[in-house]
Order: C-alpha cells, then structure tokens, then sequence
C-alpha cells in the first residue's frame, strides 16, 4: 500500500500558558527528506512528538500515510520509524536483545531480521557493543542503536530528532546514505538537527521553525529568493537572515 507521507495542518500546542506550536501546517511527501530547523524552544521536538503520537495537538490535524494519529496512533505508526532526541533505552537489556524484542514487536520474520541486522551491525560498527547492557552504552552508540531499530522495519515514514548526537563521523556517514537509501525507495523522512550542514547536503526541502511559527520552507533556492539571499548563501547564512539568532 502507497504512504501518503506526513501532513500536518493547522496543528497548535501549549504547555500551559507557553504556546509551542502555532498553526503549524507542513507535509513531507514519499521520497522526499525533510529538514525541520530552528533554534532551542521553536517547537521542532514538539512537532516530531505529535507526527509520532506521543503528544496529542490541541488543535490542528495530522496523518501519518494517510492515517489520522489522534484517531488511530497504533494502525498509523506500523509504518513508522522513530529516533527520539534524547535516548530513551530499556538500561538492562543488552544491545542484541533490545534488537530482537524490536523485531518481535515490528512482527519482522526472524531470517529477515538476521539478515537487516548483520547488514546494520557492519554498517555502524556495533558487533563489539551487542553484548552490552543498553544503559552502559556511551551516548554515540545509543543513537547508532536507536537509528538501527529505527531502520530494521524497513519503514514507509522516518521521524527524527537530532539522530546523529555523539556519533562519529564513520557513523555519521552511513547514517546519511543510509537516511539517503530509504528516501530513494519512496520514505517520506523528516530530520530535526542543528547540523546545518548535513541538512544542507542531505535534505530536499527544508522549514524554518520559530516561536512555534513556521517561518518558511522550500528548497534552499526558494528559500533564499525569500529572504534575499544570494545564489551561493550557505544554509546558515538563510537559516540567521529568519531566526535573527544563533543555531544554537
């Protein structure tokens, strides 16, 4: 069955009197990888958390594959890959059985899974780590095994939220080819990071999230046409013409 990608429409959110989301309307159509940036406090992280059903909007609409969360979360995230912020991790299971228990809950047959899993433990340098229990991992490692769980169910959608913490450069670059391969084959992925060069690289479109605003998005073209940036302006020099800030 086709995805339909993400949609979100009119989606609005506060913490109490603090309003983290405004309106925010945004899709991220198969194929395409999207990068959602913004200072600390624009409300990217609240917005990867609704696309995955782990915060309910106050308003507003969002289908993950053509699939209402709200309504039916569980039938909308079978499809869905999710790298959370910071790593969340079952401390006592070891690295392997963290794997398998993926696998049995994203109902993968297990020749399959052995199979994806060699392929991922060569890709990111994890044999020496499968033994080991999840919460002795250092922080680069955490998130290569919580990219690869996130990968092994071969997704249609990917949710991401700065996936790339404390990896090292080897893992870095598997994780974009591999963020690339899975768009080639018709996901529709979504990245929030302050790495704005990797986005650069990496992404098709970007938006420019702040205040709970989005501000724009587009190609990078576009978006410099926007703000009156020249042809050749990194995504950084952009990206500080909208938030009037750092990236940081």
């Amino acid at each position: 069955m086709a995805c339909g990608g993400i949609e979100l429409v009119n989606v609005s959110k506060s913490y109490g009197r603090l309003r983290a989301l405004r309106g925010v309307t945004l899709t991220v159509r198969p194929g395409e990888i999207y990068g959602l940036l913004g200072p600390n406090g624009a409300g990217k992280t609240t917005a990867l958390k609704i696309i995955v059903g782990l915060l309910r909007p106050d308003s507003g609409l969002v289908r993950v594959c053509g699939v209402d969360v709200v309504a039916e979360r569980e039938r909308a995230l079978r499809r869905v890959g999710y790298v959370p912020e910071n790593p969340v991790v079952f401390e006592n299971l070891k690295v392997i059985e963290f794997f398998r228990l993926v696998a049995s809950l994203r109902g993968i047959p297990r020749e399959v899974f052995e199979e994806r899993l060699k392929r991922y433990v060569q890709l990111f340098d994890l044999e020496g780590e499968l033994g080991k229990r999840m919460g002795k991992l250092s922080r680069g490692n955490a998130q290569k095994v919580l990219a690869v769980a996130a990968f092994l169910p071969e997704p249609d959608v990917l949710v991401m939220d700065e996936p790339m913490s404390g990896m090292d450069p080897e893992a870095q670059r598997a994780f974009r080819e591999e963020v690339a391969r899975f768009a080639r084959k018709g996901a529709a992925v979504i990245i929030s990071s302050h790495q704005l060069p990797m986005v650069e690289r990496l992404c098709t479109r970007v938006g420019i999230i702040s205040g709970g605003r989005l501000l724009a998005e587009g190609a990078l073209d576009e978006i410099r046409s926007r703000v009156g940036a020249g042809a050749d302006a990194a995504l950084e020099e952009v990206y500080l013409k909208l938030v009037g800030g750092g990236a940081g």
